[in-house]
């Protein structure tokens, strides 16, 4: 058997029936093989293949085993699952298979650049590996002896780690891809006779307890371990127990002895991780159960819970905001207890208006304010009295008793005098009968307080009126969306301007309306409309994962 010294030796070289692949570049490699950008000549495109050990099919038995496995892969028809195609075994006894060529990177790629995702990242990521997973769980049907026999079977990745999650970017997020499957299984099949470790090189991390112990048995919830070591590595740049993150300083043992007896730590005790709900972290924790009879049973059981979780921490966030919003404070400046913001007492104005400055009686000196009132007729009187007088004449006839009488009467009887200053005197005692402004002070203050009471009337009357055609708009909206006319819906929604109170309660209405109309579009194969409409809601909106969710489950991108 002549096998190339180097994986760069087979670049250039054709393989396959009929020399169909033309290798003409390494993408990257393993401990099981190396994977190369190829060309398919017979239709003209490129693709991915992966070359695989010799030793995986070093006899008859197990090249048969090899073809039934890709065989299995290739009838795993879902878009999070990476399509294979062809399979075939060099003239040297190197195996390969034929994948589609996928432009992107790794999670593992993605987890070294960034270290830790956030909790609505992770979720959206695991989730679509939790329905990839789910399909192969459930199992596919081949046909053999001419399409006469039909088999079952339940098709278990058993290595699944980073470096087999693949991320393609979109305009809607990451589109996941599920790569190996099948292919620990064969690795795993084909070292039957060696030591345990030998079948897991590279991928001890994230293997089960039960694929170390070397059970016959192995279900799905195998797979679900090791998404829950994944899990908590994505939520924490850490690995579950304390080993660390460079795994080429951890021995082999190190891991065996780790998953098989070491319990995890708990998930928020990691640096960075306490703020992490503990319904998150119970999800983490229960896929890491020893025993496979503890975990979720199945990856769509797992995905409920992480939903659920995820939707709880969304849930709570709100909440917080809510409680940080800035209270008005009640009481004097130095008070300190937020109070929620409530509408003036009465008393209040009345304490307003108590406030105004008020006319001191007595000397200068006096210091306790009085409220205003009428000036006292006394008051008007000592002040007549205290007019200075021309000569004691005058005095007599002021003190003599004299009826009152109207100023046009004084006018008429004051010239009888031959003395012009006397009709002078009894014009100035007249005059301020006439001219005094009753209760000046009084006028001004009660004015201005009416005015400014009157003012903010009117202004709180025009703000509320201004927000009646919002307000009937909501519920036409509102109506739109119960009606499932959900176009109608969003062209209403933006008749709402952005400086009404309405308008958060709005945009909401016309995310969810955005949302329905692009899941109603998909079911009508309009996916480049579906896709248009999707791209209108934005990230902070708790209907944008959920609509990429449904673009992605109903259109090929």
């Amino acid at each position: 058997m002549n096998t190339p010294s180097t994986p760069n030796s087979w670049i250039g070289r054709s393989i396959g029936d009929r020399q169909r692949y033309r290798l003409d570049k390494r993408l990257g490699g393993g401990g099981m093989g190396d994977v190369f950008l190829a060309m398919d000549t017979r239709v003209g495109h490129q693709v991915a293949l992966k070359l695989l050990k010799d030793t995986l099919v070093a006899s008859q038995e197990m090249r048969k085993r090899f073809e039934r496995e890709v065989a299995v892969c290739a009838a795993l028809q879902n878009d999070r699952i990476v399509k294979v195609s062809d399979y075939g075994v060099t003239p040297e006894g190197y195996p390969f298979y034929v994948m589609e060529y996928l432009r992107g990177e790794t999670l593992r790629q993605l987890l070294q650049r960034e270290k830790r995702l956030s909790v609505e990242r992770t979720a959206y990521i695991i989730t679509q590996v939790c329905k990839g997973l789910q399909l192969a769980h459930e199992g596919v049907t081949l046909w053999r002896d001419g399409a006469t026999v039909s088999e079952h079977i339940k098709v278990i990745h058993r290595d699944l780690k980073p470096d087999n999650i693949f991320l393609i970017p979109t305009e809607l997020g990451e589109w996941v891809k599920i790569l190996d499957f099948g292919i620990a299984k064969i690795c795993n099949e084909s070292a039957e006779q060696t030591n345990l470790t030998s079948a897991f090189i590279g991928t001890l991390r994230y293997a089960s307890p039960e694929q170390l112990r070397g059970e016959k048995d192995i279900d799905g919830r195998a797979d679900i371990y090791s998404l829950g070591t994944i899990l908590y590595e994505m939520l924490s740049h850490t690995d579950p127990f304390g080993l660390g993150i460079k795994t080429r300083n951890i021995s082999e043992v190190s891991w065996l002895k780790a998953h098989t007896s070491k319990p995890p730590i708990p998930l928020r005790s990691q640096p960075g991780c306490e703020c992490l709900s503990p319904k998150l972290e119970a999800v983490v924790m229960q896929c890491l159960e020893k025993e496979p009879g503890k975990r979720f049973a199945s990856m769509d059981l797992l995905n409920q819970a992480l939903q659920s979780a995820v939707s709880s921490i969304s849930r709570r966030t709100l909440e917080e905001t809510i409680a940080q919003i800035p209270l008005q404070p009640a009481g004097n400046n130095s008070e300190t207890i937020p109070r929620p913001l409530q509408a003036p007492r009465e008393s209040k104005r009345e304490e307003t208006i108590a406030q105004i400055p008020l006319q001191a009686e007595g000397s200068d000196s006096e210091t306790i304010p009085r409220p205003l009132q009428a000036p006292r007729e006394s008051k008007r009187e000592e002040t007549i009295a205290q007019i200075p007088l021309a000569n004691s004449k005058r005095e007599e006839t002021i003190a003599q008793p004299q009826p009152r009488i109207k100023s046009a009467e004084a006018k008429t009887i004051a010239p009888i005098s031959n003395d012009s200053r006397e009709y002078k005197r009894e014009e100035t005692i007249a005059q301020p009968r006439q001219k005094t402004l009753r209760f000046p002070r009084i006028s001004i203050n009660l004015l201005l307080i009416l005015g400014l009471g009157l003012g903010l009337s009117v202004i709180g009357g025009i703000y509320a009126y201004s927000q009646l055609p919002s307000r009937g708009l909501l519920d036409e909206i509102q109506t739109l969306k119960t009606n499932a006319n959900y176009k109608e819906c969003i062209n209403q929604s933006k008749k709402v301007s952005q400086d009404s109170n309405l308008y958060k309660e709005v945009q909401e209405l016309q995310n969810e309306c955005e949302m329905e109309y692009a899941k109603t579009l998909t079911k009508q194969s309009k996916c480049e409309e579906a896709i248009a409409v999707a791209k209108k809601i934005p990230e902070g909106s708790s209907f944008y994962a959920k609509t990429q969710t449904l673009i992605h489950e109903n259109c090929e991108i």
